[in-house]
């Protein structure tokens, strides 16, 4: 799994939702974002293993899992940076 990292435009660490059961879900380690409120998003960014790299360059999906009762508006892209 790719791992989150912290940039220089990280503005917080969000933590496990409320409802979020350890035992039943697993643990939930703190995703860094960045909090764009001119635009109204949050801002995440993740640095690929080498694994992760062949994978991709093997064909193999990306996934993307989000927690709680809905599914927000999401967007994944490859950026030059860490810059929002």
């Amino acid at each position: 799994m790719m791992q989150s990292i912290l940039t220089d435009y990280t503005t917080m660490v969000l933590g496990a939702p409320a409802e979020w059961d350890r035992p039943k879900h697993g643990e939930c380690i703190g995703l860094p974002v960045h909090r764009d409120e001119a635009n109204g998003r949050w801002l995440s960014w993740y640095q690929p293993t080498e694994q992760d790299i062949a994978n991709i360059l093997a064909g193999l999906p990306i996934r993307l899992s989000v927690f709680g009762a809905g599914h927000p508006p999401v967007a994944i892209a490859v950026t030059a940076g860490t810059e929002p």
